[in-house]
């Protein structure tokens, strides 16, 4: 198995024992895709911060996001 899947393997085991039963459907498919977001992020060393921040929906100014999500 490479890197890649090896930290994205251990990146969604770690999420899915915060959830208290086994995701099904939709809800798997969102925590598939925040383990990609999260292991992308961790095996690249540096994102941009700010880009990934616009891309979240709400009320509160991108700069605001980013400074949270660092």
């Amino acid at each position: 198995m490479s890197d890649s899947r090896q930290v994205h393997s251990a990146i969604k085991k770690a999420i899915l024992q915060l959830y208290p039963t086994q995701p099904q459907g939709n809800l798997m498919r969102h925590v598939a895709a925040l383990a990609y977001l999260v292991s992308g992020t961790v095996l690249s060393k540096s994102c941009q911060l700010p880009k990934i921040a616009s891309k979240v929906p709400g009320d509160v100014h991108p700069d605001s996001r980013a400074l949270a999500l660092a």
